[in-house]
Protein backbone atom coordinates (compact mmCIF):
# COMPACT_ATOMS: atom_id res chain seq x y z
CA UNK A 1 0.00 0.00 0.00
CA UNK A 2 1.31 3.64 -1.09
CA UNK A 3 1.73 6.39 1.67
CA UNK A 4 1.92 9.82 1.31
CA UNK A 5 3.85 12.30 3.74
CA UNK A 6 5.59 15.40 4.03
CA UNK A 7 9.45 14.96 3.46
CA UNK A 8 11.60 15.78 6.38
CA UNK A 9 15.66 16.35 5.54
CA UNK A 10 16.32 12.71 6.65
CA UNK A 11 14.63 12.21 3.03
CA UNK A 12 17.43 14.36 1.44
CA UNK A 13 19.15 11.47 -0.10
CA UNK A 14 16.06 9.92 -1.77
CA UNK A 15 14.63 13.70 -2.90
CA UNK A 16 18.08 13.59 -4.89
CA UNK A 17 17.88 10.04 -6.12
CA UNK A 18 14.62 10.67 -7.73
CA UNK A 19 15.34 13.94 -9.10
CA UNK A 20 18.25 12.09 -10.87
CA UNK A 21 16.19 9.76 -12.57
CA UNK A 22 14.22 12.67 -13.85
CA UNK A 23 17.18 14.45 -15.03
CA UNK A 24 18.34 10.96 -17.00
CA UNK A 25 15.20 10.36 -18.84
CA UNK A 26 15.48 14.56 -19.81
CA UNK A 27 18.80 13.27 -20.76
CA UNK A 28 21.24 14.92 -18.64
CA UNK A 29 23.87 13.41 -16.63
CA UNK A 30 24.32 13.88 -12.67
CA UNK A 31 27.72 14.05 -11.69
CA UNK A 32 29.10 13.52 -8.03
CA UNK A 33 29.48 16.89 -7.29
CA UNK A 34 25.99 17.67 -7.97
CA UNK A 35 24.73 14.87 -6.12
CA UNK A 36 26.09 16.27 -2.85
CA UNK A 37 24.86 19.79 -3.40
CA UNK A 38 21.25 18.91 -4.17
CA UNK A 39 21.08 16.41 -1.27
CA UNK A 40 23.06 19.86 0.97
CA UNK A 41 19.75 22.22 -0.49
CA UNK A 42 17.16 19.67 0.34
CA UNK A 43 18.39 19.47 3.62
CA UNK A 44 18.78 23.10 3.88
CA UNK A 45 15.04 24.06 2.22
CA UNK A 46 13.12 21.31 3.65
CA UNK A 47 13.71 23.39 6.80
CA UNK A 48 12.51 26.73 5.72
CA UNK A 49 8.48 27.87 5.58
CA UNK A 50 8.79 28.58 1.51
CA UNK A 51 9.59 25.07 0.44
CA UNK A 52 7.83 21.66 0.75
CA UNK A 53 8.61 17.72 -0.86
CA UNK A 54 6.13 15.23 -0.21
CA UNK A 55 7.14 11.26 -0.82
CA UNK A 56 5.23 8.60 -1.62
CA UNK A 57 6.55 5.33 0.51
CA UNK A 58 5.67 1.46 -1.08
CA UNK A 59 6.36 -1.11 1.77
CA UNK A 60 9.19 1.23 3.70
CA UNK A 61 10.85 2.70 0.25
CA UNK A 62 10.77 6.50 -1.44
CA UNK A 63 9.03 5.50 -4.85
CA UNK A 64 8.01 8.95 -5.63
CA UNK A 65 8.24 12.48 -4.81
CA UNK A 66 7.96 16.20 -5.75
CA UNK A 67 8.34 19.67 -4.65
CA UNK A 68 7.20 22.72 -4.38
CA UNK A 69 8.36 26.64 -2.95
CA UNK A 70 6.94 30.01 -2.71
CA UNK A 71 8.75 32.50 -5.03
CA UNK A 72 8.14 36.36 -4.37
CA UNK A 73 7.17 37.92 -7.78
CA UNK A 74 6.39 41.86 -7.80
CA UNK A 75 1.95 42.18 -8.03
CA UNK A 76 0.21 42.28 -11.70
CA UNK A 77 -2.83 44.44 -12.65
CA UNK A 78 -4.42 41.15 -12.94
CA UNK A 79 -2.41 39.43 -9.39
CA UNK A 80 -2.17 41.96 -6.54
CA UNK A 81 -0.50 39.51 -4.63
CA UNK A 82 2.75 38.46 -6.35
CA UNK A 83 3.03 35.14 -4.51
CA UNK A 84 3.76 31.95 -6.84
CA UNK A 85 4.22 28.48 -6.61
CA UNK A 86 6.61 26.51 -8.68
CA UNK A 87 6.27 22.46 -8.43
CA UNK A 88 9.02 21.03 -9.77
CA UNK A 89 11.48 17.48 -9.30
CA UNK A 90 8.39 15.52 -9.85
CA UNK A 91 9.68 11.87 -10.18
CA UNK A 92 8.51 8.07 -9.86
CA UNK A 93 10.66 4.91 -9.65
CA UNK A 94 10.12 3.04 -13.21
CA UNK A 95 8.70 -0.01 -11.92
CA UNK A 96 6.01 1.93 -9.60
CA UNK A 97 4.78 4.64 -12.50
CA UNK A 98 1.11 4.65 -13.47
CA UNK A 99 0.28 4.12 -10.12
CA UNK A 100 -1.29 7.34 -8.68
CA UNK A 101 1.62 8.36 -6.99
CA UNK A 102 2.33 11.37 -9.00
CA UNK A 103 -1.17 12.34 -8.22
CA UNK A 104 -0.98 12.38 -5.01
CA UNK A 105 2.30 13.91 -4.92
CA UNK A 106 1.02 16.89 -7.08
CA UNK A 107 -2.13 17.06 -4.62
CA UNK A 108 -0.08 17.74 -1.54
CA UNK A 109 1.72 20.05 -3.26
CA UNK A 110 -1.44 21.94 -4.11
CA UNK A 111 -3.45 21.72 -0.62
CA UNK A 112 0.10 23.37 0.82
CA UNK A 113 0.12 26.16 -1.96
CA UNK A 114 -4.11 26.68 -0.81
CA UNK A 115 -3.36 26.63 2.77
CA UNK A 116 -0.77 29.85 2.22
CA UNK A 117 -3.37 31.15 0.17
CA UNK A 118 -1.50 30.91 -2.62
CA UNK A 119 -3.32 32.01 -6.12
CA UNK A 120 -0.91 30.70 -9.47
CA UNK A 121 1.12 27.92 -9.61
CA UNK A 122 4.15 27.21 -12.32
CA UNK A 123 5.66 24.45 -13.09
CA UNK A 124 7.18 22.89 -16.46
CA UNK A 125 5.67 20.00 -17.70
CA UNK A 126 7.35 16.93 -19.77
CA UNK A 127 4.95 15.68 -22.36
CA UNK A 128 4.55 12.43 -20.03
CA UNK A 129 3.74 15.09 -17.13
CA UNK A 130 1.41 17.28 -18.87
CA UNK A 131 -1.97 15.28 -18.91
CA UNK A 132 -1.40 14.84 -15.35
CA UNK A 133 -1.03 18.85 -14.18
CA UNK A 134 -3.66 19.25 -16.31
CA UNK A 135 -5.96 17.13 -14.35
CA UNK A 136 -5.24 19.82 -11.71
CA UNK A 137 -6.39 22.93 -13.82
CA UNK A 138 -2.80 23.84 -15.13
CA UNK A 139 -2.70 24.80 -18.79
CA UNK A 140 -0.02 25.70 -21.18
CA UNK A 141 0.62 29.49 -21.18
CA UNK A 142 1.53 31.57 -24.31
CA UNK A 143 4.66 33.30 -24.77
CA UNK A 144 8.69 31.83 -24.31
CA UNK A 145 11.12 32.01 -21.73
CA UNK A 146 13.87 33.19 -22.15
CA UNK A 147 16.95 33.35 -19.88
CA UNK A 148 20.37 34.73 -19.63
CA UNK A 149 23.40 32.74 -18.12
CA UNK A 150 26.97 34.40 -16.57
CA UNK A 151 29.91 33.80 -19.02
CA UNK A 152 31.59 30.64 -18.29
CA UNK A 153 28.93 28.81 -16.50
CA UNK A 154 27.86 25.70 -17.74
CA UNK A 155 23.71 27.14 -19.40
CA UNK A 156 22.55 23.58 -19.40
CA UNK A 157 20.11 22.21 -22.05
CA UNK A 158 17.81 24.18 -24.36
CA UNK A 159 15.16 22.41 -27.15
CA UNK A 160 16.25 22.30 -30.74
CA UNK A 161 13.03 22.56 -31.96
CA UNK A 162 14.23 22.44 -35.54
CA UNK A 163 16.04 18.88 -35.01
CA UNK A 164 13.54 17.86 -32.41
CA UNK A 165 16.37 17.10 -30.02
CA UNK A 166 18.20 18.82 -26.99
CA UNK A 167 21.26 20.58 -27.89
CA UNK A 168 23.92 22.30 -25.62
CA UNK A 169 22.73 26.19 -25.57
CA UNK A 170 25.92 28.50 -27.21
CA UNK A 171 26.48 31.39 -25.65
CA UNK A 172 28.48 33.92 -27.36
Amino acid sequence: MATLRRAGSADAADLTRLRATMHRAMGDVPTPEWEARCRSDFRRRLGTGTFAAYVVEEEGAVVSAGAGWLEEHLPSPYQLDGRRGHIASMSTEPGARRQGHGRLVVGALMGWFGQLGVARVDLRATPDGQPLYEEFGFRVLGGATMAWTAPGSRPGMAADSARGRRTPVRWW
